[in-house]
């Protein structure tokens, strides 16, 4: 279907451009001393004609697609320059039978004539304003195909996030599974009970996971409650050297991110913050909402003499692309080490379920 019957508000814009076109005639007409009712009876009618009759140029534009190659455009432009001269005949034949179809109006009987010696000046209007009309086609045509890149492109992305969701989902921190099944083999020896508390964390931790995984956006109050089952088993492991200071404000509970994305900042905090120092220290997870945004920041103690720990920049290089992919220009990423403290902040709009 031609892309301006295909829409309402396309076809409105198009057929008001066609007004200052029947303007634009008449006064040609009354230059030639047509009164104003051979000259407004005539064009009115005569730009409907031609609106709808030069939608025909979308057919051949679309069966000659622009190239870069000269030939191209020479075999195209012999091929608009036919059309043209056809199209503008057969308008100005429309124009010479609709004045004799006028022509029993009273007033109008002299409309055939006037045509008949207009008939050169109407034919050579008519190829303009087909050939107009096919420089529309063509930007119509490549208007579409820019929507059709565009969506083409949020596909792939689309894709491209699913898979590192996947990647993600399949990773589970392999450090963090031998860590927790080392410990575990430990405190089956010297505490049972310790140890069976660490089975039932470890099994509800991985069942939430999982179950996150499956879906694309989640609330923040269950990537939290992810993030508190994972701790409590690290505090098992940490015991003393792992505090945790919550600061999570409900409003901000209800908020839409990206699945699995407070879990990595976690980890790394437990990996490259609290592990690496002899005396642990004190993971901050705040939360709390500002002029429809959410803040959502994660703090732990950092050694400032100890190097750059590996895959901590590709950690948080995912995390800040899955959060500008989600919400673009509208969230804001920042990670950094100050007085002693790395400090990961997510800002990003307050979106709830409907």
């Amino acid at each position: 279907m031609h892309p301006l019957l295909a829409s309402r508000a396309r076809l409105g814009a198009y057929l008001l451009g066609w007004v200052p076109i029947a303007l634009l005639l008449t006064g040609i007409a009354r230059s030639q001393g047509w009164s104003w009712a051979e000259a407004g009876i005539l064009a009115l009618p005569l730009c409907l004609l031609a609106a709808f009759l030069f939608l025909s140029a979308w057919f051949l534009c679309r069966a000659l697609p622009l190239g870069r190659r000269v030939e191209t455009l020479g075999s195209h432009g012999a091929a608009w320059g036919l059309a043209a001269v056809l199209m503008g005949g057969i308008w100005a034949g429309l124009a010479w039978l609709l004045a004799r179809a006028l022509a029993w109006i009273p007033g109008l009987g002299g409309l055939p004539r006037r045509v008949d010696i207009a008939l050169p000046v109407l034919t050579g209007l008519g190829i303009l304003l087909y050939l107009a009309s096919v420089a529309l086609s063509y930007l119509m045509l490549a208007q579409d195909r820019a929507v059709e890149a565009e969506r083409r492109g949020a596909e792939l992305q689309l894709l491209a996030q699913e898979s590192e969701l996947k990647a993600l989902r399949a990773q589970l921190n392999p450090h963090f599974l031998f860590n927790s099944l080392n410990s575990l083999s430990a405190l089956t020896a010297v505490d049972p009970a310790r140890a069976r508390e660490m089975c039932v964390l470890l099994s509800d931790f991985l069942r939430r996971s999982l179950g996150l995984g499956e879906r694309r956006l989640v609330a923040l109050r269950e990537e939290l409650d992810l993030a508190r089952a994972y701790l409590a088993i690290e505090q098992i492991r940490f015991g003393a050297r792992l505090k945790l200071d919550w600061r999570i404000d409900p409003a901000a509970e209800p908020a839409l991110l990206p699945t699995l994305l407070l879990q990595p900042l976690v980890e790394n905090a437990i990996k490259h913050g609290i592990a690496a120092l002899p005396e642990g220290g004190t993971l901050v997870v705040a939360a709390e909402t500002m002029e429809g945004h959410v803040t959502l920041r994660v703090e732990n103690p950092a050694d400032l003499e100890a190097p750059t720990p590996q895959g901590l920049g590709l950690g948080l290089r995912q995390v800040r692309q899955r959060l500008l992919g989600r919400f673009g220009n509208r969230a804001r990423f920042e990670a950094g080490v100050q007085n002693g403290i790395h400090r990961v902040t997510l800002v990003f709009p307050l979106e709830t379920e409907p």
